[in-house]
């Protein structure tokens, strides 16, 4: 059973800030805080179906000219797989709260060591690469050739196997992969079997003009090994549940054929759910001087270390600092207080004297504030952007043009890194914003 939620939503920054900027799809109301219940209170998602609440996270892809400068490399969105694969059918919905991270954002080569319980397969295979030209390459574990006509596709596998007990783990010890890494069997420690969830981003490498520089993942990783993706579950239960039965076996992958979906199909989803604005103050899209956060950029062989994401010790950075502050403006009750946490820990970064009392009364003003969702004459643009999406007002798209041509372009007969054949992905709507991501939905037994 695939399902492939096709989506579309702002630009906005990872769950740790210091960490760099992710691409989000999914929720109206994603951010650092987010959880089941408030994903839930979301006024639309950027997903076709608007039963799904859920939000996917991936990492940006920019490339470093020669002069020092970043370029953003457009992507046409995220394609979703939800896969009924596995050799037990019985597969269960994501419960409340389920969370679960795939790929490690340190890696910086492939780890040939670390392999699947009960398989000799790596797991570093969950990651790969597809350079999408007139004679496509084998897909690659890393991002080994950038010279791709129509794109280049970053892929991440995640894990379908439930320990029944925790919602999350940091160390997501709580899931794990099936024997085959897309298909197979559960090991007896996680007996619960999932749907299998395998993202897709299509990258526009050719778009660039490279001038001997070369590209980046938002969090510092030139080699794509450190390539990842978040999912954190905000499925309406019962319509999840109805779904995976129904439409499992039947389904072809085409969300509108599936009962379940029916109610909820937004096929005006890309106009009808507002593109939120970055939660980061400094800038991020189009040329830029430095990778958002706090990020050293490393090439490996070695992983990258908790230093190369820190704020401190000569990387002081109060951008990064005031983007914190000010997105707990503009958000309320927890989401609000563990923003406002964060800020007051990296507040320990800034040595200079003048600018740590400046911050300290930013973040004692955002703590005693109340947001109000009502638009002021007082706000600056940014707050005023952030209340009307919180309302659900539309926002004025301002896409920028791009060369990469659009999905139905491409043959995908040679996109599957197994056995077994998948179905062409089916797009729907008319082409995102630049500042959008497109997702797309499949469900089926492929």
């Amino acid at each position: 059973m695939l399902l492939m939620p096709e989506s579309t939503s702002g630009f906005s920054s990872s769950p740790d800030l210091e960490n760099g900027a992710d691409d989000t799809i999914g929720a109206s109301n994603i951010n650092q805080a987010s959880t089941f219940d408030s994903l839930q209170q979301a006024s639309c998602s950027s997903c076709e179906i608007q039963d799904d609440k859920s939000a996917y996270w991936t990492p940006p892809l920019y490339y470093q000219h020669s002069n020092g400068s970043f370029e953003e490399v457009h992507n046409d969105g995220m394609t979703v797989y939800y896969l009924g694969r596995g050799n037990d059918k019985n597969i269960q919905p994501f419960p409340p709260g389920f969370r679960m991270v795939s790929g490690n954002k340190n890696a910086r080569s492939y780890n040939k060591q670390a392999l699947i319980p009960g398989s000799d397969r790596p797991i570093a295979d969950r990651v790969s690469f597809a350079c999408l030209d007139a004679n496509p390459s084998k897909e690659q574990p890393g991002m080994t050739e950038t010279n791709c006509k129509n794109g280049l596709r970053a892929q991440v596998h995640f894990q379908s196997c439930w320990n029944g007990k925790d919602l999350y783990k940091p160390d997501n010890s709580h899931v794990e992969y099936m024997s085959g890494l897309d298909n197979g069997v559960c090991p007896p420690t996680h007996p619960v079997p999932l749907m299998h969830i395998f993202f897709e981003v299509l990258y526009g490498v050719n778009d660039i003009n490279k001038d001997g520089g070369r590209f980046v993942f938002s969090q510092g990783d030139t080699t794509g090994f450190g390539f990842h993706g978040d999912f954190l579950n905000g499925w309406k239960p019962e319509v999840l549940a109805a779904a995976i039965p129904q439409c499992g076996s039947t389904n072809d992958g085409d969300v509108d054929d599936c009962a379940p979906f029916k109610p909820s199909l937004d096929p005006k989803f890309s106009k009808t759910c507002p593109e939120l604005p970055s939660l980061l103050s400094e800038p991020i899209h189009g040329m830029i001087d430095k990778l958002p956060g706090c990020i050293t950029i490393t090439s490996g062989p070695q992983d990258a270390t908790d230093a190369d994401y820190t704020c401190g010790a000569g990387k002081s950075d109060l951008k990064l600092l005031n983007s914190t502050v000010n997105a707990a403006q503009n958000l309320t009750g927890a989401a609000a207080t563990t923003l406002i946490a964060k800020a007051s820990a990296a507040k320990a970064s800034v040595t200079n004297v003048s600018a740590r009392k400046a911050t300290t009364t930013k973040i004692t003003a955002a703590a005693k504030a109340t947001p109000s969702s009502k638009v002021s004459d007082n706000d600056d643009d940014d707050t005023k952007i952030n209340r009307r999406a919180l309302k659900g007002e539309p926002l004025k798209a301002r896409g920028l043009p791009h060369k990469l041509a659009q999905e139905d372009d491409y043959d995908y007969s040679y996109d599957i890194p197994t056995t077994t054949t998948r179905g062409t992905p089916v797009v729907y709507g008319s082409p995102a914003p630049h500042h959008r991501r497109n997702g797309h939905y499949k469900f089926y037994s492929p």
